[in-house]
Formats: C-alpha cells, sequence, structure tokens
C-alpha cells in the first residue's frame, strides 16, 4: 500500500502538469535589460510564468535616461536555442503607452533554456533586447 506522502506526492506532480503551473527556476515576472539604446523591462500578466500556458507581458521601453519611448515598432521572437525550436505561438505587440507595450500570446510548451528578443525601433534608432528564461 503506497504512503499519504507518496500518494500527495503524484497528485501534486498531475496538478502542476494540468493547471500549467511553473516550474521556472530563477524565473522573476519582471526582468530588466539595458541595450545599446533603451532600457526594456517587462511583467508577466501571470505570476510566475507559466509553463503550457498563453499568457502576456508588459514590456517597458525607455531612454537610457529613463524617457517612456513611445511609438516604437517591436517584433518578438523566442526559442529554445538548445532544440533548435522556435516559440508554439507567434506572440504579437501592441502599444498601450507611455513606454508600454502589450505582448499577447506567449507561451512556453516544455522544460529548458528560452531566450525571447525582442527587436525595437523607434524613429532611427534600432535596439535588440533578449531575456533568458529558465524553466
Amino acid at each position: 500500500m503506497m504512503s499519504r506522502m507518496k500518494i500527495l506526492g503524484y497528485y501534486l506532480s498531475g496538478l502542476l502538469l494540468v493547471t500549467g503551473l511553473s516550474l521556472a527556476t530563477g524565473v522573476r515576472a519582471v526582468e530588466t535589460t539595458n541595450a545599446t539604446h533603451f532600457n526594456v523591462s517587462y511583467k508577466s500578466n501571470v505570476e510566475p510564468l507559466p509553463l503550457n500556458r498563453i499568457h502576456s507581458w508588459v514590456l517597458h521601453v525607455a531612454t537610457r535616461d529613463g524617457k517612456p519611448v513611445e511609438k516604437a515598432t517591436i517584433s518578438v521572437y523566442g526559442g529554445m536555442p538548445a532544440h533548435r525550436h522556435g516559440l508554439p505561438t507567434q506572440p504579437e505587440v501592441s502599444e498601450i503607452g507611455g513606454g508600454d507595450y502589450l505582448v499577447q500570446g506567449l507561451k512556453f510548451s516544455m522544460m529548458g533554456k528560452w531566450e525571447m528578443w525582442f527587436n525595437i525601433r523607434a524613429g532611427d534608432v534600432t535596439d535588440k533586447v533578449k531575456f533568458d528564461i529558465e524553466f
């Protein structure tokens, strides 16, 4: 007969798989990077970052001196370099205002290291930003 702890362990493992809760290690819902021209941060609408669940981020783009960047064109791509595949979805970016941009349709479909890349163009300035995520 199985012990109650072992049954509880199986139950919780199954619950994580069914609900898509995150098993991410060292991942925060807010990350910041200093690219060449812009300071960029994101905040997920789900904390911690989920596995196997479509979610959204708010990406904040500011100049190096902290002024919000508006009317930027932002493209997003990502994937797992070790597996040589991209995201299972095609996220879309739309401007909210005040330097904030809504990134909809993000999904991390498996455990491992993911990279999220954002190409940002504002006026005649172009920058590329990468966030590393580990599940």
